[in-house]
């Protein structure tokens, strides 16, 4: 029995890796040291972009633990296209209902080492107005120096079905 089970598990895994995310174009996340996101640290992602027709739509994704004390999340994200202009957003991440529990994936509650994923997306089918590799700088916005129990923030882009 035990052997049928391992067997369906690395069947089910193969399955899964081998799906592909046709949409993506972009994803990274940067980690956060010792879960604390001070105001001077900003995540950092290049993308190179060579698709100026199709619409994208733009994601955050945030990792959090019990440690973060806030139901939600300010962040800047400045985009620096290839020409060397650049716009800057400001985006609210809500992390938590009013009752305090935990929204995302992976559970309501959390212990030490565990975490919560949110993906919120801020930008809906936008076009790329140039090829070429864009920068992307998120910070975090509260009104706090440091912030404790993130663990990480990115970026996904990915292309609209339409």
């Amino acid at each position: 029995m035990q052997k049928f089970l391992f067997g369906c598990f690395l069947v089910s895994s193969l399955i899964l890796v081998s799906c592909t995310d046709e949409n993506r174009v972009f994803e990274e996340n940067v980690e956060i040291p010792n879960e604390k996101w001070t105001v001077s640290e900003k995540a950092i992602l290049e993308a190179e972009i060579n698709d100026t027709i199709s619409s994208h739509n733009f994601l955050i994704n945030v990792r959090n633990t019990e440690r973060y004390p806030y139901r939600n999340l300010y962040v800047f994200v400045k985009t620096i296209f290839p020409n060397g202009k650049s716009s800057k957003d400001t985006v609210g991440i809500v992390l938590a209902d009013a009752t305090g529990r935990w929204l995302g994936s992976g559970g309501g509650y959390l212990n030490s080492s565990s975490h919560l994923s949110n993906t919120i997306m801020y930008r809906y089918n936008r076009r790329f107005p140039l090829t070429g590799t864009y920068r992307f700088e998120i910070e975090q916005a509260m009104r706090t120096d440091t912030l404790v129990g993130i663990k990480n923030i990115g970026l996904r882009i990915e292309k609209t079905d339409k």
